[in-house]
C-alpha cells in the first residue's frame, strides 16, 4: 500500500509539472514571447510522451529530496522550486542560447510554473524531517565555526567547480560531438569562448544560490547528499534534456549524457565537501 501511494504521489507531481509546462506556454503565448521551434521531423506525440515521463522523474527526484529536507512547507517548497527553475528552466535557456538555434525566453516562464507546480505537490506529498528552528537560525548555524575568510575561498573554489568540470568533461566529449556543432546540425551551433566564458559565470553563479539552501537544510548524511545532489543536478541540467530531444543522433545524446553526469557528481562533490561541514551530518 505504501509503494502504491508513493507511485500516486509523484505521478500527481509529474502530471503538475507537465500542466505547469503548458500553462508556463499559454502566459508566454500572452505575453509575446515566440515558443522554441519545433525540430524538423520530430513526431509532436513522442516529444509529448518522453517530456512527461521526464516530469514523473523528475518529481521522483524531487519527493525524494523533500524527505531529507528540515524545514517548514513553505521554505521546502521554495526550495525545490527555486532549485528546480534554474537547473531546469534558466538553466536550460542560457545553454541553448548559444549552443543551439531552437530556444527562447518563453522557456524561463514555461518552467517557472512547472517549477512551482511540481514542487508544491511535492512539498506536501513528500513531507521532511521537522525542523528544530527556522530557516534563518539554520542559516546561522550552517555558517557559524568558519571564518569570513574560511568562507570566501571555499565559496570561490564552489563557484569554479562547475565551469571547471564543463570545460574538463567537455573538451573530453568533444571528438564525439563537435563536428555536429561546426556543421550546424539540428539546429546546433558552435559559439566562441567569448561566449562560452560569461554564460558558464552566470551559470555557477546560478546553480550555487540554488543549491546552497538545501545544503543548509539537508538532515542526512554527507554521502547521501553527494550522492543525491548529483543524480538531481544530473537531471535538472541536461539529463532529462538529453532523454527528450529525440531529434540528436545516438552519438550526442549519450556522449553529452555522461558528459552532464560526470559534471553533476564533481560539482556536487565539490560543494558538499567544501560547504558542508563534517560535524553537521547525521547517519
Amino acid at each position: 500500500m505504501k509503494v502504491i501511494k508513493t507511485i500516486g504521489k509523484i505521478i500527481l507531481g509529474g502530471f503538475a509539472f507537465y500542466l505547469g509546462i503548458i500553462l508556463g506556454s499559454i502566459l508566454a503565448g500572452v505575453l509575446g514571447m515566440a515558443m522554441p521551434p519545433m525540430p524538423p521531423g520530430v513526431d509532436q506525440t513522442n516529444l509529448m510522451l518522453y517530456t512527461l515521463l521526464g516530469s514523473f522523474i523528475l518529481a521522483g527526484a524531487l519527493g525524494f529530496v523533500s524527505l531529507r529536507l528540515s524545514s517548514s512547507y513553505l521554505t521546502r517548497w521554495l526550495i525545490l522550486a527555486f532549485l528546480t527553475w534554474i537547473a531546469y528552466g534558466v538553466n536550460t535557456y542560457l545553454e541553448a542560447a548559444i549552443f543551439t538555434s531552437m530556444t527562447g525566453p518563453a522557456l524561463v516562464v514555461m518552467y517557472l510554473f512547472a517549477s512551482l507546480l511540481c514542487a508544491a505537490v511535492m512539498a506536501a506529498t513528500f513531507r521532511g524531517v521537522e525542523p528544530v528552528e527556522r530557516f534563518g537560525g539554520q542559516l546561522r548555524s550552517f555558517f557559524a565555526g568558519r571564518t569570513a575568510a574560511e568562507w570566501a575561498w571555499r565559496l570561490l573554489l564552489a563557484f569554479l567547480a562547475f565551469p571547471l568540470a564543463y570545460i574538463l568533461f567537455g573538451l573530453l566529449v568533444k571528438p564525439f560531438t563537435y563536428e555536429f556543432y561546426v556543421q550546424q546540425q539540428m539546429g546546433l551551433t558552435a559559439p566562441g569562448w567569448g561566449q562560452i566564458l560569461p554564460v558558464l559565470a552566470l551559470r555557477s553563479l546560478l546553480f550555487l544560490l540554488a543549491i546552497l539552501p538545501v545544503l543548509i537544510v539537508w538532515q542526512s548524511s554527507r554521502a547521501s547528499l553527494f550522492v543525491t545532489l548529483g543524480v538531481l543536478l544530473f537531471l535538472l541540467v541536461g539529463g532529462l534534456s538529453m532523454l527528450s530531444a529525440i531529434w540528436y543522433t545516438p552519438v550526442v545524446r549519450i556522449a553529452h549524457g555522461l558528459e552532464i553526469l560526470a559534471d553533476s557528481f564533481a560539482q556536487a562533490g565539490a560543494l558538499v565537501y567544501l560547504l558542508v561541514q563534517a560535524k553537521r551530518s547525521s547517519s
